[in-house]
Parts: C-alpha cells; sequence; structure tokens
C-alpha cells in the first residue's frame, strides 16, 4: 500500500478517497519560480549577449554620481571611505540617499535626479505568454511563438541581479532558497472533464498556498510524491479554466490572481493572469503564469531592501530602475487611456508531482475552486520585516549622526583619501 507523507506523518492511501468531480486530475507542488528572463549570452552574468548587446550595467563610480549630486570631491571620497564610522558594513553608507535636489532621499522621491539610465533588453526572444492576443505585438518565444508580453523583462533583463541562466541569477536563488526551507508553499491542481489528460478542452487550473513545508530529498532536492493540505488564504489563490493540447495546459480566459512572490515584495498580484504549463514525461511540470503586475511594488521592494547595499551590489541607481518601470509600463486596470500602473510579466515555473489535498485533508484536491470564504482571519498577517518602510535606509538609533539632508558629513581636518567604491 502505498504511503503519502502530511504534516510529517505518514498516512495510507486509501484514507483519502478519490471524488467524483473530474474525470482526471494532476496534482503538483511549486519547488522553483522566477521572472521569466531569456538568457542570450553564451556565458557569465555581465557578458554581452543577443538579449543585452553591451552587456549589463557597468558598475558605478559613485564618488562621480556623489559629485554630480552636489557634494564636495572630499566629501564624496569620505562618505565612500570604508573608514568613516557612518558607513555600515552590513546596511551601506545611509547617506547615499540623500543626493536629490536640495538633498532629498531619492529613494523616497526619485523624480528629484534626472534618469540616470538603466540598460535595458534590446533582443527580440522573451519567455512567458501571449497576454492580449496579438501576435503582432510583443516578442518571439525560444520556440518560435509570436506575442509574448513581458515588458518587465525588457526593462530589467539587463540587470546583474535578474539576469543569468534559468535557476542560476542572484536573486532567484536568494529567494527560492527561502522557499525551498519553509518560506512558503504552493501548489497547482490540474483536472479535467475528458478520457486523455493530454488532450482535453474543458480543463481547469487551481493555484493555492499550503502551510505545509516542502521537504528535501538526501541530495537537498525538493522531493517528490509528497502530501500538501490547501490552505484556504484570501489572497493567495488562481483559479483557470483551461485546455490541453499534447500536453499543454493553456488557460482559456484571463483570471485576476495573486500569489507569494519570490522577492522583496512578497505578493505577486496579477491582472489577466494566464497560463502556460507543459506536463513533462517524467510527472513534472514547467511552464509560465503570466499577467500584469503592478510596478511601484517592484520598486518600493529594492529601495526598501537597503537602498545603499542594493545599489552598491548590483550596478544600478535606483531611481532609475523608477524611471525605467514607470516609462516602460504598458497596462491601466481603467483602460488604454488610464495611466499605466501595471506591467506585463512572466514567471518561470518549475514544480514537481505532489498530492494535494483538500484543506481538512479528508481527500485528494481534484474539483478547482476558491477557497478564498474558508480562509481565517488572522490567515493573512503582515510578514514582520527588519528592513520595510524606512526609506531605503537602516537608522542607527544610537548613532551621534544620523543621515539626512542637513546632517554634518564631519570630515576630518586634512582628509585627503582615496575613497573607495
Amino acid at each position: 500500500m502505498k504511503k503519502r507523507a502530511i504534516g510529517g506523518l505518514l498516512l495510507a492511501a486509501v484514507a483519502f478517497p478519490a471524488t467524483a468531480f473530474a474525470d482526471w486530475s494532476r496534482s503538483y507542488v511549486v519547488e522553483w519560480n522566477e521572472p521569466a528572463m531569456y538568457y542570450g549570452a553564451k556565458s557569465g552574468v555581465t557578458e554581452p549577449g543577443t538579449d543585452c548587446p553591451k552587456g549589463t550595467n557597468p558598475e558605478i563610480d559613485w564618488i562621480k554620481v556623489l559629485g554630480e549630486s552636489g557634494y564636495t570631491a572630499t566629501e564624496a571620497k569620505w562618505l565612500r571611505d570604508p573608514a568613516n564610522p557612518t558607513r555600515s558594513p552590513v546596511h551601506g553608507q545611509n547617506q547615499m540617499a540623500f543626493r536629490g535636489k536640495d538633498r532629498a532621499n531619492v529613494y523616497i522621491h526619485p523624480e528629484t535626479i534626472a534618469d540616470p539610465g538603466l540598460t535595458g533588453v534590446t533582443g527580440t526572444i522573451a519567455e512567458g505568454v501571449d497576454l492580449d492576443g496579438n501576435a503582432k505585438t510583443g516578442f518571439v518565444s525560444p520556440t518560435g511563438d509570436k506575442g509574448v508580453d513581458n515588458v518587465f523583462y525588457r526593462t530589467l533583463g539587463c540587470w546583474k541581479t535578474y539576469r543569468a541562466p534559468p535557476r542560476l541569477s542572484s536573486g532567484a536563488l536568494q529567494f527560492n532558497d527561502a522557499m525551498r526551507n519553509g518560506g512558503w508553499t504552493t501548489v497547482i491542481v490540474v483536472s479535467g472533464k475528458g478520457k486523455n489528460p493530454m488532450n482535453d478542452a474543458n480543463a481547469k487550473v487551481g493555484i493555492y498556498a499550503s502551510a505545509d513545508k516542502m521537504v528535501k530529498d538526501g541530495n537537498g532536492e525538493i522531493a517528490r510524491d509528497y502530501t500538501f493540505r490547501i490552505q484556504p488564504h484570501p489572497k493567495y489563490e488562481g483559479v483557470f479554466s483551461a485546455k490541453v493540447k499534447n500536453g499543454v495546459i493553456t488557460s482559456t480566459a484571463a483570471s485576476d490572481m495573486t500569489m507569494r512572490d519570490a522577492s522583496y515584495t512578497q505578493d505577486l498580484e496579477l491582472l489577466r493572469a494566464q497560463v502556460k504549463l507543459t506536463m513533462q514525461a517524467d510527472g513534472s511540470l514547467k511552464g509560465y503564469l503570466g499577467g500584469y503586475r503592478p510596478w511601484f511594488p517592484v520598486y518600493k521592494g529594492w529601495i526598501n531592501a537597503r537602498g545603499p547595499v542594493i545599489e552598491a551590489l548590483t550596478w544600478v541607481q535606483l531611481p532609475g530602475v523608477y524611471y525605467a518601470l514607470k516609462r516602460n509600463a504598458d497596462f491601466s486596470p481603467v483602460g488604454a487611456s488610464g495611466e499605466k500602473t501595471h506591467i506585463s510579466y512572466a514567471m518561470r515555473i518549475d514544480a514537481l508531482p505532489a498530492f494535494v489535498m483538500t484543506p481538512d485533508a479528508s481527500k485528494e484536491a481534484t474539483e478547482i475552486v476558491s477557497y478564498k470564504a474558508q480562509a481565517l482571519a488572522d490567515t493573512d498577517k503582515p510578514q514582520k520585516w527588519t528592513v520595510w518602510d524606512d526609506g531605503g535606509v537602516i537608522p542607527d538609533k544610537v548613532a551621534k549622526m544620523q543621515a539626512g539632508p542637513v546632517t554634518p558629513l564631519n570630515v576630518p581636518a586634512g582628509y585627503g583619501g582615496a575613497g573607495g567604491q
């Protein structure tokens, strides 16, 4: 008798009788997800490629940037000098934020400086989904499909934090590690009314949260065929009508949804979302979830993750990210004439076969329905962050000098140091 693991216990398969709501069903747990960023280089992260002919943004001369922002050459060198006691090895130099007009915080008020620029994708190939049904617009997929809408990739795909072969970008590695170590779990259920799961014109897809952590095998990879209960959640859920052709699951109607995001934003809100997922011969599931996401939370997530540190490590000026997202946004929820507050986006998904149960674990979840109404009131408690809503800086409450627009820089008398980057 095959056993299934759930919540650390082994339960007999016969304890969960299949329901009669679907003729067939497949269930999965998402073991990896990341922004779908097509990689066009032969090797490396910063090197030129078909996606980014000039490579990524070059490393920034911050002393020059500070000088152009009104600091004297001596002040700029002192701010970047590791010997400066106000420069934290963990949080960077908070004073870097105050380089806008009249020393405004450029993270909170990015438009107080001119657009510093951000290298964007100029290649014609992208991964994702055709969101607007227009094959004449958008990118061409790696397999030749036309009309792929992924302006998020066009905007940020040459930023080195996103750029790398699949599963190797620094951002994806960081956040998927958090998910795989128990931070959150996402499950997918696909079911249909036909006799052949590989070809069914009447299928459905459900994307749900689970409170059960994934389990790793002896090699440190996520184990297959474990059992997960759906956790009713007021936000994290997506339900799609779909069709299956030769194992490719494609949504037949767009649907708004939100899921846990593998990034600083936490929430991935998608309007007019669609899926394109392929059932693999080994039982796994691979493909894309696409839609239009709000662009400002993306920027806010990066600035609040210690703006000076992000800028120094990833070679961008964050106001440039703001300008680029705002300039390239391509969707308005209120119509074509409204402000473009959203940007087309695609997530790459890798999922493993799993047993997905209804919330009470009484049976396998084969009927694709919404569980939002069953969510407990405290399910969506905001996650506590040590780095959040401080305008991109980390105040040092015990420091004699706080960073700010009128903070004295206390450059040592006779200082002529070389500073640093």
